[in-house]
This record gives C-alpha cells, sequence and structure tokens, in this order.
C-alpha cells in the first residue's frame, strides 16, 4: 500500500519502485542538463558572461527544462498513461501515478536549485560580495530570464538535427546577445554597490 502523509512527501509502496523513482530522476537530471549544454553550445562564442554567469545560466535552463517537461506529463490533453508509461516504466495498466511522478520532479528540481544555490554562493564568496543582497538578486534574476527566454526559444528547434537550418537560430543568438548585456550591467551594478573591482 502505498502512504500519501502530505502534499509534499511521497513514499513509494516498495522498495522496487523507490528505486525506479530515483532511476528515473537520475535519467531527467541528466537529460535536461545535457539539453542546456547543447543550447549554451551554439550560442554566440563573444557573449560578455564569465564562466560562472555561463554555468549558472546553463543550470537555471535545464530547470526551466526540467519544468517544461512536467507540464507536459502533467497535460490532461494528452495520452497520459501512454506519456507517463515512457516517464515512469514501473507503471502498471492501472490510473497513472501522478504523485511519483511529482515526486521524480521534485527531486531534480531541489538538486538543480541547490547547485544554482552553490554556484552563485561560490562567486559571491571568492569576490567577497554578500550573496544575499540585492544586488546579487538582480544579478542571478537577469540570469533566469536569459535562460527562460532561451528555453522559449531553443525548445522550438531540433538543435541536434535543424539547428543550422532553422531561422529561430537568429532570434536566439540576438535575445542570448540582449540578455547576456543585461547580466553584464547587473554585474558591474553588484560589483560597484561592494565597490569591487571586477576580476574578469
Amino acid at each position: 500500500m502505498q502512504h500519501q502523509y502530505s502534499s509534499d512527501l511521497y513514499i513509494p509502496q516498495d522498495e522496487r519502485r523507490l528505486r525506479a523513482v530515483q532511476r528515473r530522476g537520475e535519467t531527467i537530471d541528466r537529460t535536461v542538463r545535457d539539453w542546456s549544454a547543447t543550447v549554451l553550445e551554439v550560442l554566440p562564442k563573444a557573449l560578455p558572461l564569465v564562466k560562472e554567469e555561463r554555468a549558472v545560466t546553463g543550470l537555471f535552463l535545464a530547470q526551466q527544462r526540467r519544468l517544461n517537461l512536467e507540464l507536459d506529463a502533467r497535460n490532461p490533453e494528452s495520452n497520459l498513461r501512454e506519456r507517463l508509461g515512457k516517464l515512469l516504466p514501473f507503471l502498471g495498466d492501472g490510473s497513472p501515478d501522478l504523485d511519483a511522478v511529482r515526486a521524480v520532479h521534485r527531486i531534480v528540481s531541489a538538486r538543480l536549485e541547490s547547485d544554482i544555490d552553490r554556484a552563485c554562493a561560490q562567486y559571491c564568496e571568492a569576490q567577497q560580495i554578500p550573496a544575499v543582497s540585492d544586488p546579487v538578486i538582480d544579478w542571478r534574476v537577469a540570469m533566469r530570464f536569459m535562460a527562460q527566454g532561451l528555453h522559449r526559444i531553443a525548445s522550438q528547434i531540433d538543435l541536434k538535427k535543424d539547428y543550422a537550418s532553422s531561422s529561430k537560430r537568429f532570434e536566439l543568438a540576438l535575445f542570448a546577445r540582449e540578455a547576456a548585456a543585461d547580466i553584464l550591467q547587473r554585474r558591474r551594478s553588484m560589483f560597484s554597490a561592494f565597490q569591487k573591482s571586477e576580476a574578469l
């Protein structure tokens, strides 16, 4: 019997399902990070981003991709049992286990958010800037905004097959340049707020 103690706590009914949830979490984590890395690879090379900003933007992008996959899995207009059967192969012929889907995505989401927080904190620590401050939050928001915009455009392209021939690649490059310029401005404001010299 599966136990559901609260809306935030999912306990599989047996160890087999627990292992399946963990395996699927690893698969989704790897899939969204790989997709994010592919998007970053096709962006213009001269973007004014330091390596830490590219890494954090990539994590935000992976998180956006994960959210999109979760929303697709919950789409009532799709054949949920077929889609969830591919997502969670341990499901039987009965009703889709939406609690398991939420559990899988909760695991991946928490891991990505932890990596984002850690990457930002390490960069701020290296620059001797308070990680929890309005300028840093603005800087983080700019990277999240860039990731959301990149996802909106890149999700319309088959990056492995059609990128070179897709007209969307110009839109992707233009947005990336504009969003990266905003991140640069936020970074400069962050350094200025704490009277730090930027070390590139």
